[in-house]
């Protein structure tokens, strides 16, 4: 049976035809223009980070700060604070930052905007080593002030908290404490539970160089502790270190603290144990893995 096609048919799919064409190479087009814009950005950002380094500037008070840059000091650098501005006219500014969260590798860094009050993406390699992190904190986490009154942290957003407590308090110049222990995650996704700063300082140590950030080991619960106040907390499993962290902020003058109560046993990462009898047994533990 012979098919005939109409003179109408062959006009709507040829329109067809070219409507669907024109969409294809209007959406590559647009995809080439954003992906050249976002690079275009990126070296401009560049450039201008770069004459602000090498430009003559002055150094400003923090007020003087657009205000477009609240959008990153409550967003991306809500951990930071505010150390010195300085203003490269006619370019932008240089701030340096310093941050009381110790998952970033540095307690320091700069960063930099645009006259308008828009964060530059800085892309130098010293700039990622230095905001950097080398775990994630489990919340909530908590700090003692130096006034003896102490924030919890929630979530990453309240680090502003921090901040916002020094802007009430501007003439105390002494950070606040971490009370530990903490739980971090890694990157691989391993949640370790910190119990003190020395095992905090060794796992960005590891971060530092490149090497396992695991904890050497762990302890094989369940353990206790003797607080400074004679009292005796027992951690039966891991959820309980936090009553640690609740005797520190109930006693915030306490600087001592908790011992560790031997004997305990320890699981070391390639899954062999050993008995720990005191303290001395548990530094030569600490520095075998370090070796």
């Amino acid at each position: 049976m012979k098919t005939t096609i109409s003179r109408e048919q062959i006009l709507k799919s040829s329109i067809l035809f070219f409507s669907f064409t024109a969409f294809i190479l209007s959406a590559l087009l647009f995809t080439s223009c954003s992906e050249s814009e976002v690079s275009e950005s990126l070296i401009d950002d560049t450039a201008l980070i770069t004459k602000i380094e090498t430009a003559s500037k002055v150094t400003v008070e923090e007020s003087s700060l657009p205000a477009a840059t609240k959008t990153s000091f409550n967003g991306e650098l809500s951990d930071t604070f505010i150390k010195t501005v300085e203003f490269a006219t006619g370019l932008g500014y240089k701030v340096s930052v310093g941050t009381d969260n110790e998952s970033r590798a540095e307690s320091s860094a700069d960063v930099f905007f645009s006259a308008e009050g828009r964060q530059l993406a800085d892309k130098s390699e010293r700039a990622k080593k230095r905001r950097q992190k080398c775990f994630q904190f489990v919340f909530p986490i908590d700090f003692i002030m130096p006034d003896d009154s102490s924030i919890t942290l929630n979530s990453k957003e309240d680090w502003t908290l921090i901040r916002e407590w020094y802007k009430a308090n501007a003439d105390v110049k002494e950070r606040p404490e971490l009370v530990f222990p903490v739980n971090v995650t890694l990157e691989d996704g391993t949640e370790q539970t910190l119990i003190d700063r020395e095992e905090l300082k060794a796992v960005k140590d590891s971060c530092k160089k490149g090497k396992d950030k695991r904890k050497c080991y762990k302890l094989v619960l369940p353990v206790t502790f003797t607080m400074p106040d004679a009292s005796v907390i027992t951690v039966n499993e891991k959820s309980d270190f936090k009553l640690l962290r609740r005797w520190h902020k109930a006693n915030p003058r306490v600087k001592r603290k908790g011992v560790l109560n031997f004997p305990v046993d320890i699981t070391y990462k390639d899954g062999t144990t050993a008995t720990i009898n005191n303290a001395d047994e548990m530094k030569a533990a600490k520095q075998s893995c370090r070796d």
